[in-house]
Formats: structure tokens, sequence, C-alpha cells
């Protein structure tokens, strides 16, 4: 009877460790810029979210729990950039900018909603032997979207993604996503996804990931943006590994025009 107690107490605990309601994300990206300008360019960022109902990893690829089992959440996160200039001519420039950003997805049978607003603030600071000059800015985002699930693991969404801030910076933009997740036997998934916005600045990234396993992901995205005059590419592999059900490792390395950047993250789930 001791034993019938103690097997259905542990199998009570490790039923439960393949469960969360709650995301932690973190990560630090450093960026190597190719000109006589950059000198630093580093990128701390931060994610919570909390999911209104208990996320059920089952036999699915963990990273993708909540995204096939519906799960809908509330999040918050945060992004600190710091860039400093190389000192040409005794003059150099430093900038901090930091934005907030929150919202909310949810998941009504075939049905997908997501509202988010963000709020961002500048600071560039320019430092010569005469004098020392500040300059702040504001901007404010906004992103919405409504989409259908013809099928459990595909999603279809399309709404609009736009900025508002200083002067005449602002663009309201038509926005769709896109993103499958299939099965290919014995275990192993495969994720395809794709973002874009299309306003004065154009915006596409498409993404895939190869499951290995439940833990073990391998993938590479591909990036471009492009304001009518010139356009800007960006290439990355990326990879994730669930040492458990509850924590997680990655990493990224990408490049574009004449630019490389590395990206170490880790989750936490409880």
């Amino acid at each position: 009877m001791k034993r019938t107690l103690l097997a259905l107490g542990l199998a009570a605990i490790a039923s439960s460790s393949f469960a969360y309601n709650a995301q932690l994300d973190g990560g630090f990206t450093y960026t190597d810029h190719d000109d006589n300008f950059t000198n630093t360019d580093n990128q701390f960022e931060l994610k919570g979210t909390f999911y209104f109902n208990p996320v059920a990893t089952k036999n699915a690829p963990l990273n993708e729990a909540a995204f096939l089992g519906h799960n809908s959440n509330a999040y918050l996160g945060y992004t600190y950039n710091y860039l400093e200039s190389k000192t040409i001519l005794t003059t150099k420039s430093e900038a901090d900018l930091h934005t907030i950003y929150g919202g909310i997805e949810y998941f009504v049978e075939q049905f997908y909603l997501n509202g988010e607003l963000g709020f961002g603030q500048s600071e560039i600071k320019v430092t010569s032997p005469l004098e020392s000059v500040a300059n702040d800015s504001d901007v404010t985002t906004y992103r919405a979207l409504a989409g259908y699930m013809p099928l459990s693991n595909l999603l279809l969404a399309a709404g609009i993604d736009g900025y508002q801030g200083d002067g005449d910076l602002k663009d309201n933009r038509f926005a769709v996503r896109a993103k499958y997740v299939a099965p290919m036997g014995q275990g192993q998934f495969l994720n395809v996804e794709a973002d874009g916005a299309f306003g004065d600045e154009d915006e596409v990234t498409i993404a895939a990931d190869y499951y290995f396993d439940q833990a073990f992901s391998l993938g590479a995205a591909y990036n471009i943006e492009d304001d009518g005059e010139d356009d800007v590419d960006f290439f990355s592999i990326r990879s994730k590994y669930f040492i458990n059900s509850n924590f997680a490792v990655g990493g990224e390395v990408g490049f574009g025009d004449d630019v490389q950047a590395f990206n170490i993250n880790a989750t936490y789930r409880f």
C-alpha cells in the first residue's frame, strides 16, 4: 500500500513538471558593425508571459507547447539597447534606447486575436571638447492581428502594425502572420513561420526550425527591410535546447549588410 501511494505521488510530481503557468525569457545580443563609425552595439532583452490556463507539453516540441495548446496569455517585455560611436575628430556619440511593450494573445475555438502596445524612449548624447549635446525622443508602437486556424497547428492572421513618434516619425502598416508546426514522424517536427508589415517601410521575416525531438531544435531566419530607397538583409542560424521541461538555453548567429550579430538566451518556466 505504501509503495502504491509513493508511486502515485511520484507520478503526480512528474506529470506536474510537464505543465506550466508562466515563462521568463532573457537574452543578450552583441552586434559588430563593419563601418568606421560604430564602436559598441549591445542589447538586453527580458520578457515575461503569463498563461490563463496551464500549458501542457504532451508529446509536442517543448518550444511550441503554448501554440499547439492554444493557450491564451498576457505578456510584458523590456529591451535596452546601448550604442557608442568611435571617436571621430575628438567627437563621440552615445545612445541609450529603452523599450517596454505589453500585449495579449487570445485563442477562442478556431480564432486568434493579438493586441500589443509599446513605448520607446531614446537619448542621444554627442560629446566634443567644446560641448556636450543631448537629444531625447519618444515613440509609441502598436500591433493588432486577427487570425483563423483552419487546422489546430496552422495559424493565418492579418491586421495592422505601426508606430507614432516625434515629428514626422510615423507609419501605419498592413501586417500578416503565418505559422505552421508540422509533425514529421518519429517524434520530429518542423516549424515554418512568416511575418510581414507593409507601409512606408516594408519588413518581411521568414523562419524555419527543425525539432529533432521535444527538446532540441535547429533553425534559420531571413529578414529584409525596405524603405523604398535602400534595403537591408539579415540572415541568422539559431538553436534551442531544453535541459529539462522547465529550463532552456539557446543561441543565434547572424550576418547581413556590413554587420554580424551573436545572441545567447535562456527560458525558464514555472
